[in-house]
Order: C-alpha cells, then sequence, then structure tokens
C-alpha cells in the first residue's frame, strides 16, 4: 500500500477534500502505510480534536482490511474479531473509557500472534488512564503516528470542511485569507466557522473577503487577540 494511495480514498466521494497530505500529518500517514513493519504489531494514532485522526484511520483500515471494534467490546469478542480479521483492527477512541482488559487482550496478541491493531485517541498513549499496570507498560512502549495543529494548507482545507458541514460556502478569495490569518489550530477554525454562522444566511451565495473579515475580527475578539 503506498501513501499516495491511502490519501486517493480520503480525497474521494465519501470525505472530500478533508485530508490532505501536509506537515502535520505526513509523518503519520508514512507511519500507517508501513503497517505490517510496526513494533509489536500496533499502533498508536494521536491528534487534537478535528484533526482528521478518524479519517486517516478508516482509509487505512480500508486498505488494509482491517475490522473496527468499539473501545468498550469485551476482550473474548474482540479477540474472535481479531481472529477473524487476521489480526487487523481498529479500536478509534481508545483513550475513551475502553475496556483496559480488552485493550490488554488485542495488544497481546497483536504482539504474539502478528497483526495490526491501530488504537486512535487524542491523547498520547502514555496518557491514558489505566488501572493495570502491564496495559500501561504496554501503551507507553506503543509506537505513535502523531498528528500536529494544521499548517496554512492543511488550515485551508479543514475550514472549508468545517463551513460545509454548516452550510456555509466560502469563496477561494475568503478561504485563503482567513486560512493565512487563523491560529494554526483546529479550534480556531472551528471558531471562525461559528463566528460565520451567527451573521450569514445558510445557503446563500459564497462568503465573499467583507464577510469574511468581519468573521475574522469577531473570532478574534472572542480570543482576546490583535492582528496576529
Amino acid at each position: 500500500m503506498s501513501q499516495q494511495r491511502l490519501f486517493e480514498f480520503r480525497m474521494g466521494e465519501r470525505s472530500p477534500d478533508t485530508l490532505v497530505v501536509a506537515q502535520s500529518n505526513r509523518d503519520a500517514a508514512r507511519l500507517l502505510t508501513e503497517w505490517r513493519a510496526w513494533p509489536g504489531g500496533a499502533l498508536a494514532l494521536a491528534g487534537p480534536p478535528g484533526s482528521g485522526k478518524t479519517h486517516l484511520a478508516l482509509a487505512w483500515a480500508l486498505e488494509a482490511g482491517a475490522r473496527q471494534v468499539s473501545p468498550r467490546a469485551a476482550p473474548e469478542d474482540a479477540a474472535a474479531i481479531f481472529r477473524e480479521s487476521g489480526g487487523r483492527l481498529l479500536i478509534d477512541d481508545a483513550d475513551q473509557g475502553a475496556d483496559e482488559a480488552m485493550l490488554w487482550r488485542i495488544l497481546d496478541l497483536a504482539r504474539g500472534s502478528g497483526g495490526a491493531v491501530l488504537l486512535v485517541g487524542a491523547k498520547m498513549p502514555n496518557q491514558w488512564q489505566t488501572t493495570i499496570p502491564d496495559l500501561r507498560s504496554r501503551l507507553t512502549s506503543l509506537a505513535v503516528a502523531r498528528l500536529g495543529e494544521p499548517d496554512e494548507a492543511l488550515m485551508e482545507v479543514v475550514l472549508r470542511r468545517i463551513c460545509r458541514e454548516q452550510f456555509i460556502q466560502l469563496s477561494d478569495d475568503a478561504a485563503r485569507y482567513l486560512a493565512q490569518r487563523l491560529p494554526r489550530t483546529f479550534a480556531a477554525a472551528h471558531s471562525l466557522a461559528a463566528a460565520l454562522d451567527a451573521d450569514l444566511v445558510k445557503g446563500a451565495k459564497p462568503v465573499a473577503l467583507p464577510a469574511a473579515r468581519r468573521a475574522l475580527e469577531k473570532a478574534r475578539a472572542g480570543w482576546g487577540g490583535g492582528d496576529g
């Protein structure tokens, strides 16, 4: 599986232009394409909310033929799916109240039997809450693919996606203008979209520069920041 093929899925009909290869996700994408060589048969994919980690994980699952398992699945159920899928599993929100015995069982199977288990969470795995010392040790030693906050190119893509989900159309000039001036965080993109949403009629013509400037000023007031 090539990196290019992985990202072709993300650019396809199911998830239009929501993920591009940029500095903030390039290393993570490379690690996912090398899933046959993951140490211990497992990898953690970590990134802030809105960073596209779930979309990237689903793209990997499609390419690798992996099955998705609930983070709260029973150990025996997850183990059965592990065997049925040839050891290729995706567990999203693995840092959100996952069944600890299940995680331990799956990671043990991946290391002992060979596999490719992708655990997805907002935090780094060494920060996940667990009461099982052996599981904590295993999580701490996991290889990690980390998604960072967006650069300018990715910020424009993310901002367009967030706005589109709220039925807001951005003109090309407005999207570029905002991407160049927003703080490089996914939270800032959501905040800007909320400012636009409060002032615009949904489904109206694309947002032009004057409206984009007003929304940026409104969002900045909420951040308590200046020009930046």
